[in-house]
């Protein structure tokens, strides 16, 4: 007898957005309408929504089609880690994607349609009726022994100190809020003196101690809602990028960062870039003040959420990812 096939899809999302739900019941239209079970699935807190995820792949993996998040990079970032716990269990579920948050930079990265959640569920249909492509993924381990996987990028310098101010201003859109934190930010700006160590994609190992401002790993081309660091990188070659920008004043930053937006950097002596396959990041303080200790001040965000606190980790999982985009 041929096993029943898979009808039911998760539309995983935030219950206390009104955004996040009307997408969530345009979405479901489109699946409905293909034959597809749409199942809405949110939570009290992100904690209890991933638990709830993670528990429901467990029980269902068998009726389970896709699991669809519908919301930001965030959202994306909540159900990557429930995907990744059941992956390690042998459970395989592949992943789409519905916009509809402030940072969608998965979404950029892949064509995804954001602001129309029927054109992004009709291309989640069209992935469930084709065969499956897939993604790399980074894993990410930090100081405190914590672990995730991200999609888009992982910030460890000034990136992440402007994504920790940005994220306490849950009013205002990404990209403008980023403008604002990068702005205030600069007031006080000194650039850490990281040592770090990264894997190129021949095997080789490097090493370096370096003063760096922007210092990230990205696995597709933007993060911050838009701001697009590697305009070439490829998410499905196993290999991520090393982005960094070195020691620069408030004044050379401010004429940069329009540059960051336009993907016209790359050429700038302050801006390097080196695919990687792995890295290893520790800060070691501020330019002239070596003794002082900064790990309070000093965290890994990924998917544009807190991680966890430096030193970190990070190596590309290559396919780790099933999608429907």
């Amino acid at each position: 007898m041929t096993p029943r096939a898979a009808r039911d899809v998760l539309l995983v999302h935030n219950g206390a957005s009104r955004t996040a739900r009307g997408a969530c019941e345009r979405a479901a239209g489109i699946l409905r309408a293909g034959g597809y079970r749409p199942e809405p699935l949110a939570g009290a807190s992100a904690a209890a929504l991933g638990r709830a995820l993670t528990e429901t792949l467990r029980a269902r993996s068998t009726d389970v089609a896709a699991v669809v998040a519908v919301g930001g990079d965030g959202m994306v970032h909540l159900v990557l880690q429930a995907l990744h716990t059941v992956g390690e269990q042998g459970v395989t579920v592949p992943f789409g994607l519905v916009p509809a948050g402030s940072g969608n930079d998965l979404a950029r990265h892949h064509g995804v349609p954001t602001g129309d959640p029927e054109r992004a569920a009709g291309r989640v249909l069209r992935g469930l009726e084709s065969p499956s492509h897939t993604m790399d993924l980074l894993h990410v381990t930090c100081a405190d022994g914590s672990e995730h996987v991200c999609a888009t990028a992982v910030c460890l310098g000034l990136d992440a100190r402007v994504n920790a101010r940005a994220n306490r201003w849950s009013r205002v859109r990404v990209p403008a809020k980023y403008a604002a934190a990068l702005a205030l930010e600069l007031a006080a700006i000194r650039a850490r003196r990281y040592e770090l160590s990264w894997t190129s994609p021949d095997g080789t190992v490097r090493a370096a101690r370096r003063a760096i401002t922007f210092l990230t790993v990205a696995n597709t081309s933007s993060f911050g809602g838009g701001l697009t660091i590697v305009p070439r990188t490829d998410a499905t070659d196993g290999v991520a990028d090393l982005f960094t920008v070195s020691d620069v004043g408030p004044a050379r930053l401010v004429w940069l960062f329009p540059r960051l937006w336009l993907g016209t950097h790359e050429s700038l002596r302050e801006v390097s870039v080196e695919p990687v396959t792995a890295a290893a990041v520790a800060v070691t303080g501020v330019p002239g003040t070596e003794g002082a200790d900064h790990r309070d001040r000093d965290a890994a965000h990924g998917d544009g959420e807190r991680l966890g606190p430096l030193p970190v980790s990070v190596r590309v999982l290559p396919a780790a990812l099933h999608v429907l985009f």
